[in-house]
C-alpha cells in the first residue's frame, strides 16, 4: 500500500453530477472504531480512479482524444462502454456494472500495484442480489468499509427485514455481520473483517424497490499492519470445525500474557454469534486473569450481546460474572477451567461498536498453599543421600505430608525457595491405608538424565523400593495441545509409605522453576474404602473375608487426585461375597440428578433408567457380574422411592457414572450401605446323591419398598452310574420368567461353573414339569436366577433310574469281549509255561 498521508477519502456519490469529498482520520473518531486509510490523489479528481472526464487519449480507439484521463498509479479506462471514466486496473470491465464479481488481491497487486479499492454497486431493481467474492491471498485478510446505503432493507427493532449487506468469511453462512438502512449515510463508515481466507460480499434486496445500491471500498490488508488493523489473537488455536471457537491454554502462554478478541475486531463482529473461549491450566495453583482492554457492546442490549464467564468447561458449570455494554474491569478466576461465553444477537444500529479485546494472564500462585494441604520443610545445608556427588554448597529439602493432618491434597515444587538440586518428597500413611499419587506436571530440561524424578514405594530412598524413574530430557503437561486432559500418571503403594525424589541439574545459575514437578495424592484407607484396582483411578474391591462386614458407601471425587478428571467418570465398587455369604447394597440418599433425558421407574424386576441408547446422563446402577444392571436410578426421581436395596448371594457392582464430570463441577452426592452375612441361600453346590429334593429356604422379606433379592444359585448333580436322570420342578408361584425361572444345562468344561447348552427352563407359571434326561446323562447342572421383590418358591426333585435290560446287555458284550482279548491269551500262555517247566524239573530229579 502507498505510504501516502493517512486520510481517508470517501467518495459518496448521491447524484452524478454531485460529488461529496470527505476526509477523516480515524483515530479522531473513535478510540475503538479504526479502518485502513486509503487515498490515490489529489482533491480535485472526478472519482477514485477518473482525474477528469474527458481529454485524454482513448485506449480502445488510439485516434481519439475525449477520453477520461485516469490516475496514474493504478487506473485504466473503461473503454468504449464508458468513455468519461476510468477504473481500478483489473476491474475495468466491471465498469458498468459492479456485480456478480470476484476480486483477487494478487491480480490487483499485479495490475494496479494496490491492496484496496471501491465496489459501487449498479442501481438494483428488487427484488435482486448481487455478490461479490474477496480472495486476499496468503497473509492478508479482508476489509470492508461501508459508506452508503440506498434502499437495503430496514431494522425492525430485532433483525434487517427486505434487504441487507452481509460480509461471509469462508468457513461458511448465517455467522458474518449483516448492516441494513434506507438512506444512510455512514461516517464514520461500518468496518468488517473476514479473518478465513476469502470472503463473500452479499447484497440482496428482497422488496419491490426502484433503485437500491451501496457504495464501500475494500482493503486486502496486510497482517504486518502495525496500526491495529491486522489483529489477531495471540497465544490461542482455533478449534476446527467452530465458527468461532478458540482454546488457550497456561503452557502455550509461557510468561507472556495472551490476546482474545471478538470475531473480526476492530470492525464490527457477526449476527446470532455464539463463540467459546476455553482457557485451560495445567496447575492446581494457576489463577487465570482476565483484563479487558477494548469492550463496545450495544448499549442497552444485555439481553443479547454479552459475555458470560463460567468456572468450568462447559455452560453447565457455575456461573462466575456476565458483562455487557462498555464496563470493563480485571477479572481473577481459578482454574482448572475458565469458559468465556460470547452471544451475540443481530447486528444492531447505530453500528459504532467494535466487540472486545482481552488479555489472559495466567498467574502461578503456588505460595500459596491449599486448604486441604498441611506440610512440613526442612532445609537442610547438605546433599540428599541418593545424590552421589559432592554438593557443599547446594541446599536441599525435605517435604513431609502425613494422613494424620490430612487425607488428600496437592504438591508443588515451584512454590518451595531455597533449594537448588535435590527435594524429597514424603507421604506417611498410617494403617491399614495406602498412598495413591498423580504426577500432573514435570519439566526436566538437563540433558543425558542429569535431572530425574524418582519413584519409592516405602519410606526411604533405595535401590530395591524404586519403582518408577523419569530421566531428563522430558515435560508433561497436565493437558494436550488440545485442551484435553492427558492419560492419568499414578503411583500406588503397597504399604502406607510412598516417597519422590527430584535431583535438577542447575547449570549456570539458570532459572530455578524452569525444572519442577506438581502433582496431588491421597491416603486410601482399605479397610473403609475397599482395595483399590491396579490402574484405576477410582474402582475398588470389597472381599467378603476380608473387608469389613459393614460399612457406608459414598460418592467419589472429592479428592485433589480427581483435579486432572475431565469429563465422563465412572467409579465402581466391586462387592464379593465369599462362599456360603450374601452382601446387601442400600442405597440411602441421592441429590437429583439434573437431566431431562433421563427417568426412573421402579417395578417388581428393579429400578430401571429410561433414556435413549445413545445418551450419556448422569446414573447411579447396580450390575451383576454379567454385566446385567439390576437396578438403576437417574434423572429427577422420587426421593420416598427410597432406600433402594439389592440383596445377592454373587458379587454386584455399585457404579457411580458421571456424565460431565470437572473439578469445579463435580457430580451427584449419594449415601449407602452394604453388608455381608453369612447363609446359605444361594450359591454353588456339588450333589452326588442319586436321589433327593431342593426346597427353596424361608426368608422373610425385609423390607416393604424396592428390595430386591438377586439369585443366581448353581447345584452340579454329579452321579457315577450310567442311568437315566428325572427332574421334577415344582413351584406354587406364578409369576413371569423374568422374574425368576430355573434352567438345566449339560455339563461342560469350557464354563467356569460348567454349565453349557441348555436343556430345558422352567417357569413358575407351569406349576410343575417333569423331565427325563436320556440315557447316560449321568452329569447336569441346574441354575436358578431370580431379580424380584417377592424371593422365589420353589422344589427340584431327582431321581436316577437304571435300565437293568440295557445295563445287562452292556455286561455280557464286555465279558463276550473280554474272551477274545489279548489279556486272556496271556493268561493261557503263562499257564502252559508254568506246566511245562515244572515238568522239566521233575524229569531233573528223578
Amino acid at each position: 500500500m502507498p505510504s501516502s498521508p493517512l486520510l481517508v477519502m470517501m467518495v459518496l456519490t448521491i447524484l452524478p453530477p454531485l460529488l461529496v469529498l470527505l476526509f477523516c482520520n480515524a483515530a479522531a473518531v473513535s478510540s475503538q472504531l479504526a479502518w485502513t486509510q486509503i487515498y490515490v490523489g489529489s482533491n480535485s479528481q472526478v472519482d477514485l480512479w477518473t482525474q477528469e472526464s474527458q481529454g485524454c487519449r482513448c485506449n480502445h480507439d488510439l485516434l481519439r482524444q475525449d477520453c477520461a484521463c485516469c490516475v496514474p498509479q493504478g487506473g485504466c479506462q473503461c473503454g468504449a462502454l464508458a468513455l468519461n471514466r476510468c477504473a481500478q486496473c483489473g476491474l475495468e470491465q466491471h465498469c458498468t456494472n459492479m456485480c456478480n464479481v470476484t476480486i483477487k488481491a494478487d491480480t490487483l497487486l499485479a495490475r494496479s500495484n494496490s491492496t484496496f479499492g471501491q465496489i459501487k454497486s449498479p442501481a438494483l431493481s428488487g427484488p435482486n442480489h448481487c455478490w461479490y467474492t474477496l480472495d486476499p491471498g496468503y497473509d492478508r485478510r479482508v476489509e470492508l468499509q461501508v459508506y452508503r446505503l440506498v434502499n437495503a432493507g430496514h431494522f425492525n427493532g430485532s433483525s434487517c427485514v427486505s434487504g441487507y449487506l452481509e460480509l461471509l468469511d469462508s468457513f461458511g453462512q448465517g455467522s458474518g455481520p449483516r448492516i441494513c438502512g434506507q438512506n444512510e449515510r455512514l461516517a464514520p463508515p461500518v468496518v468488517m473483517f473476514a479473518d478465513r481466507e476469502s470472503a463473500v460480499l452479499n447484497f440482496r434486496i428482497e422488496e419491490a424497490t426502484s433503485r437500491s445500491q451501496f457504495l464501500a471500498y475494500f482493503s486486502f490488508t496486510s497482517l504486518t499492519n502495525v496500526h491495529g488493523l491486522a489483529f489477531r489473537p495471540k497465544g490461542g488455536r482455533r478449534i476446527e470445525h467452530t465458527v468461532c471457537d478458540w482454546l488457550y491454554q497456561d503452557f502455550s502462554c509461557n510468561k507472556d500474557s495472551c490476546t482474545l478478541a471478538s470475531p473480526g475486531f476492530p470492525g464490527i463482529y457477526g449476527t446470532n454469534l455464539y463463540c467459546k473461549y476455553h482457557i485451560t491450566t495445567s496447575s492446581v495453583h494457576t489463577k487465570v486473569r482476565l483484563q479487558f482492554l477494548t469492550l463496545s457492546l450495544p448499549l442497552n442490549h444485555c439481553g443479547s450481546h454479552y459475555i458470560s464467564v463460567y468456572q468450568g468447561p462447559t455452560s453447565n458449570s457455575p456461573l462466575l460474572t456476565t458483562i455487557c455494554d462498555k464496563s470493563k474491569k480485571d477479572h481473577t478466576f481459578p482454574g482448572p477451567n475458565v469458559l468465556l461465553e460470547f452471544r451475540a444477537g443481530a447486528t444492531i444500529p447505530p453500528y459504532d461498536y467494535s466487540g472486545f479485546v482481552a488479555t489472559i494472564e495466567f498467574i502461578d500462585d503456588a505460595n500459596t498453599q491449599s486448604t486441604s494441604t498441611v506440610a512440613t520443610l526442612e532445609v537442610s545445608p547438605y546433599p540428599a543421600v541418593a545424590v552421589q556427588r559432592n554438593l557443599r554448597n547446594d541446599q536441599s529439602c525435605e517435604m513431609t505430608y502425613k494422613s494424620a493432618d490430612v487425607k488428600s491434597g496437592h504438591f508443588d515444587l515451584r512454590g518451595m525457595q531455597h533449594w537448588k538440586t535435590n527435594c524429597s518428597i514424603r507421604f506417611e500413611g498410617r494403617e491399614p491405608e495406602i498412598v495413591h499419587i498423580s504426577l500432573f506436571n514435570y519439566v526436566l530440561k538437563a540433558s543425558s538424565c542429569q535431572s530425574f524424578i524418582e519413584v519409592y514405594d516405602g519410606p526411604n530412598i533405595s535401590s530395591k523400593d524404586k519403582t518408577k524413574r523419569l530421566c531428563s530430557p522430558v515435560e508433561n503437561h497436565a493437558r494436550d495441545t488440545n485442551g484435553m486432559f492427558r492419560e492419568r500418571q499414578m503411583f500406588v503403594s503397597s504399604g502406607n509409605h510412598m516417597t519422590l525424589l527430584v535431583h535438577r541439574f542447575m547449570a549456570n545459575n539458570q532459572d530455578e522453576e524452569t525444572e519442577y514437578l506438581d502433582g496431588a495424592y491421597s491416603f486410601f484407607n482399605v479397610l473403609e474404602r475397599g482395595t483399590l484396582q491396579p490402574d484405576t483411578l477410582c474402582d475398588v474391591n470389597y472381599n467378603g473375608r476380608s473387608s469389613s462386614s459393614r460399612g457406608k458407601l459414598k460418592h467419589p471425587g472429592t479428592e485433589q487426585i480427581f483435579w486432572n478428571v475431565e469429563g465422563q467418570l465412572r467409579c465402581s465398587q466391586n462387592l464379593i461375597p465369599a462362599t456360603n455369604q450374601s452382601i446387601s447394597i442400600k442405597i440411602i440418599s441421592l441429590n437429583k440428578m439434573s437431566s431431562n433425558l433421563c427417568y426412573t421407574e421402579c417395578g417388581d424386576g428393579g429400578c430401571r433408567c429410561v433414556k435413549n441408547a445413545t445418551s450419556v446422563v448422569d446414573q447411579l446402577y447396580v450390575i451383576s457380574t454379567n454385566d446385567d444392571i439390576l437396578s438403576c436410578i437417574c434423572g429427577d426421581f422420587q426421593a420416598e422411592w427410597l432406600p433402594v436395596t439389592v440383596k445377592s448371594w454373587s458379587p454386584i457392582k455399585l457404579v457411580y457414572s458421571v456424565s460431565k464430570y470437572s473439578w469445579a463441577n463435580k457430580g451427584f452426592e449419594y449415601s449407602a450401605e452394604y453388608s455381608f452375612k453369612d447363609d446359605m441361600v444361594c450359591g454353588y453346590r456339588v450333589i452326588n446323591q442319586h436321589t433327593g429334593i431342593l426346597e427353596s429356604p424361608i426368608m422373610i422379606r425385609e423390607s416393604p419398598l424396592n428390595f430386591y433379592y438377586h439369585q443366581d444359585c448353581t447345584w452340579l448333580l454329579d452321579s457315577n452310574v450310567e442311568r437315566h436322570l428325572t427332574i421334577e420342578i415344582g413351584s406354587s408361584q406364578s409369576r413371569p420368567c423374568s422374574a425368576w425361572n430355573i434352567s438345566i444345562h449339560e455339563y461342560s468344561e469350557r464354563s467356569d461353573d460348567k454349565a453349557g447348552s441348555i436343556l430345558y427352563t422352567f417357569c413358575s407359571r407351569e406349576k410343575n414339569s417333569t423331565n427325563t434326561l436320556p440315557w447316560q446323562t449321568n452329569i447336569v447342572v441346574i441354575k436358578l436366577r431370580a431379580m424380584t421383590q417377592t424371593p422365589p418358591q420353589y422344589y427340584i426333585k431327582w431321581r436316577s433310574d437304571v435300565d437293568r435290560a440295557r445295563l445287562s446287555g452292556s455286561t455280557a458284550h464286555t465279558a463276550a469281549a473280554s474272551a477274545g482279548s489279548p489279556k486272556l491269551a496271556n493268561n493261557w500262555a503263562i499257564l502252559l509255561f508254568t506246566i511245562i517247566f515244572l515238568y522239566v524239573k521233575q524229569m531233573k530229579n528223578s
